[in-house]
């Protein structure tokens, strides 16, 4: 038998409590009662799309936030670009605080060990 996933898993207790609550006469005879099984399994069913409902919902808030924190870091950097830009402009592009300036864009960029050691930890993780 091959292993199932989440949908079949469903599917299957769905249809299986179909059985039980339309032949819930047909087993009386036998001294069978489904009623509380039945009873057990749409509880268990209802449990399942209320976890998976807020799994949805927990799931879109998650990527809100994630959309938002990108705004927010492309916000940051292109303020820093800024003022990089406002330096060149005011000190002049051959002055040696945009030279330090612009070659931090560089370092960050190659990752160097200095810049990781000063950055604060954002506890950013990288995404596929």
């Amino acid at each position: 038998m091959k292993s199932l996933n989440g949908t079949s898993k469903r599917e299957f207790a769905i249809r299986i409590l179909n059985v039980l609550t339309t032949n819930a006469e047909a087993a009386k005879p036998a001294g069978v009662d489904t009623s509380v099984k039945a009873a057990r399994l749409k509880a268990l069913i209802d449990a399942v799309f209320a976890a998976k409902d807020a799994q949805l919902a927990i799931q879109a808030q998650s990527l809100a936030a994630t959309k938002r924190a990108r705004e927010a870091l492309e916000d940051a950097y292109a303020e820093a670009s800024a003022a990089v830009d406002l330096f060149a402009g005011c000190l002049g592009k051959k002055d040696a605080l945009v030279h330090r300036l612009k070659r931090i864009r560089d370092e960050v960029s190659r990752g160097s060990p200095e810049d990781a050691a000063a950055a604060p930890d954002t506890n950013e993780q990288k995404t596929a």
